[in-house]
């Protein structure tokens, strides 16, 4: 049977905004990690996150990122738990307001990289040099409280073995022009 009244099969859908996603995830992922840590420590882990999804090894979308790093999530910590389900204080919802506000900022772009392309951290005031560091570089640090405070890594840098490297750029040896590398 047909419908003679077509606006009756009519409904109306919310749109699901993906940046809005990824930036509550982004703002549970850094007040599950950090929330005491302040807005310079918020914005550094979160640009480690975004520095991972640009690096295209550590997961496909900001959402299998930040559940593959953060400890917080993998562990279902209380503050993980909380920020999950969104059961905060008055206080912590003060802070997750800030908190979200920050993210915002990372994920939309307008907050840019403060960790110079690291994509690692840890609180090496309170844990051991993790593992994985040893192939790292430390690149930044949190100021403020040391005991909040997060060292951020990135991959070392290959530097090229100048016994290998071939020059075919013209050079001067006493004074003539030579040409190297050929």
């Amino acid at each position: 049977m047909v419908n003679e009244n077509p606006e009756k099969n009519t409904f109306t859908a919310e749109a699901i905004n993906p940046l809005e996603s990824d930036s509550l995830l982004m703002a549970k992922y850094l007040f599950a990690e950090n929330a005491p840590g302040g807005p310079q420590a918020w914005m550094n882990m979160g640009s480690a996150a975004m520095n991972r999804v640009k690096a295209g090894k550590y997961g496909k979308n900001l959402s299998s990122v930040i559940k593959g790093m953060s400890s917080a999530i993998q562990t279902k910590s209380k503050q993980w738990q909380k920020a999950d389900k969104m059961e905060f204080t008055d206080y912590e919802s003060r802070i997750f307001n800030k908190i979200k506000d920050v993210a915002d900022g990372i994920v939309g772009g307008k907050v840019p990289d403060t960790v110079k392309g690291a994509t690692h951290f840890e609180n090496l005031n309170r844990y051991p040099m993790p593992y994985w560091a040893k192939e790292m570089d430390a690149v930044a640090r949190d100021g403020g409280d040391p005991k909040w405070s997060q060292t951020f890594f990135k991959a070392k840098q290959a530097q090229p073995d100048p016994l290998k490297v071939e020059s075919r750029t013209a050079s001067t040896i006493h004074g003539k022009i030579v040409s190297g590398g050929e």
